[in-house]
């Protein structure tokens, strides 16, 4: 009997110590995770995160970033001037009936991506989307969108585009009109969770299909 008692406190002890082990408090008695810490955290070095699984009270908590003086401080969008991901919305009112051959809008590529997210046009000064495209090469022609962000390599600033080839907008009464040009840009924070690749170039041989090698690191 008390060999059985003993090896029943040694198991109780072993649990209890493998519990003690598995979840320490920091100002925290009654610890409720593996690293239960109430209060700031002061990292000197770096921190990994290993497999950080899903956190329930994800709302209203902040981000570390590190400074370029190596500060550590809370990320707020609301006080930054920029975040990771912005939207914005490009509104080009009474454009030529041609459309937008290019138009500057100042944002640095050297530290912005842009991508266009969408778009859509305007008889100008209405909201009517009756409008339609007349080629001028031909009228059975039915031309394509030229609609995107480009990087100018003179200004180092991304340049928007919006037009169709080699026609014009018309009205519901088949004449030419201006219209407002509705463009969606999505822009892109680089070195905070934009990574720009090498373009990559794909010859298909007059093929209408091919496999080729994915970009450099995926």
């Amino acid at each position: 009997m008390m060999l059985k008692i003993n090896c029943f406190l040694l198991f109780f002890c072993l649990l209890n110590s493998a519990i003690i082990i598995a979840q320490v408090g920091i100002n925290n008695p009654n610890p409720s995770a593996m690293l239960d810490v109430t209060g700031s955290v002061l990292v000197g070095k770096k921190l990994y995160l290993e497999n950080p699984g899903d956190y329930p009270e994800i709302r209203g908590s902040k981000l570390l970033i590190k400074k370029t003086d190596e500060q550590i401080v809370k990320y707020d969008i609301d006080q930054s001037k920029y975040g990771p991901i912005n939207y914005v919305q490009f509104v080009f009112k009474n454009t030529n009936a041609i459309g937008l051959q290019n138009y500057d809008s100042k944002i640095s590529a050297n530290d912005y991506l842009v991508t266009v997210q969408g778009f859509y046009f305007l008889v100008t000064g209405t909201n009517d989307t009756n409008i339609t495209i007349h080629s001028n090469l031909a009228e059975s022609n039915i031309e394509g969108y030229q609609i995107y962000a480009y990087i100018d390599n003179t200004t180092q600033t991304w340049h928007i585009k919006g037009f169709i080839n080699d026609s014009t907008f018309r009205n519901n009464a088949d004449v030419d009109t201006a219209i407002d040009l509705y463009i969606n840009l999505i822009i892109f924070r680089n070195g905070f969770i934009a990574k720009s690749l090498e373009d990559v170039s794909v010859d298909m041989n007059n093929q209408e299909t091919k496999t080729v090698p994915p970009p450099s690191g995926f």
